[in-house]
């Protein structure tokens, strides 16, 4: 299959990824597009892997740029190790500095979503000067207008190991991600029962672990919001902000203020999607291709 085709199932998907040995297991990762000097990752949140940009990677790639789309370790079709402490936010964070590092790739632009938010801004704390440029997209690391869903809580406490048991069951558990997944996008419709699969199947193995990690340990990533605050204050370069206006989890007229205020982002460098919800990858895919590469293309040298 051509690398510039939106893959149809998982396993197409899969096809594509190559993998490199880092702390805690293989990491899976696809590198796409032409190999220049323009370079944009992509990083996914909870409970997605590189399966949720599938249908956004076609436009960048024709766009000309070098796409790295990585499976964070407990993700996708990287490995799965059962030992918790694998999925720290620094270990995650210096896993795709060691992934980059081993592409040769010293400088980039990187594009930051949900849980992986937190990721990139433990990178941008230590290590601001390989991240040239930032795209922000429904995430957080302020308290004021973040409403995380009730299932976090629930899947944190006692009755989390049942319900990570029924997310990885065939039946109940397609249903539960399937159900999941409608409420955060703004065209249900488009989720086909594929679609679906694609984030089910990592669940199914393994890729509860991780999330049960996340859960366990909620409190303690909001105790670092502080610290990401300051990261996104020094940080001082170009960075563009995206949200979604039916993202009931993260609002749209409190939070992209609030990154705007720390990164110094113009108003013209925030868009809202009026009719997305907060999985805008399968919402809007060609609009984001275009935002995407033009800002990476755009000659800003800073913010200021």
């Amino acid at each position: 299959m051509a690398t510039n085709q939106v893959p149809r199932t998982i396993e197409e998907h899969r096809s594509r990824l190559k993998y490199l040995k880092v702390e805690g297991g293989q990491l899976a990762y696809l590198d796409e597009g032409t190999h220049n000097k323009q370079v944009i990752v992509l990083m996914h949140g909870m409970p997605a892997n590189s399966w949720l940009y599938r249908k956004v990677i076609p436009h960048l790639t024709e766009a000309g740029l070098r796409v790295i789309a990585p499976d964070l370790l407990g993700f996708g079709a990287s490995d799965k190790p059962t030992d918790l402490d694998n999925y720290t936010l620094k270990k995650q964070a210096n896993r795709i500095f060691t992934l980059m590092n081993h592409l040769k790739i010293d400088k980039w632009t990187q594009v930051c979503h949900d849980l992986g938010g937190p990721w990139t801004f433990e990178m941008v704390d230590r290590g601001p000067q390989h991240i040239e440029k930032l795209i922000v997209m429904d995430t957080s690391t302020y308290m004021e207008g973040f409403y995380p869903p009730k299932l976090v809580g629930i899947m944190g406490g006692p009755m989390g190991p049942m319900m990570f048991s029924i997310m990885r069951s065939r039946l109940m558990g397609k249903k539960m991600i399937g159900d999941f997944f409608k409420s955060f996008v703004g065209y249900p419709e488009n989720l086909t029962d594929e679609v679906i699969r694609g984030y089910w199947q990592p669940l199914h193995e393994g890729a509860t672990r991780p999330f049960r990690q996340f859960t366990k340990n909620f409190k303690f990533m909001l105790a670092q919001f502080d610290r990401y605050q300051t990261a996104l204050r020094r940080y001082q370069k170009p960075a563009m902000i995206i949200w979604a206006k039916k993202d009931a989890a993260m609002d749209y007229k409190i939070m992209p203020a609030q990154f705007a205020r720390d990164l110094q982002v113009p108003a013209e460098r925030i868009h809202i999607f009026e009719d997305a919800s907060h999985f805008m990858q399968e919402d809007k895919p060609q609009e984001l291709g275009k935002l995407f590469a033009d800002f990476v293309k755009s000659e800003q040298m800073c913010n200021l």
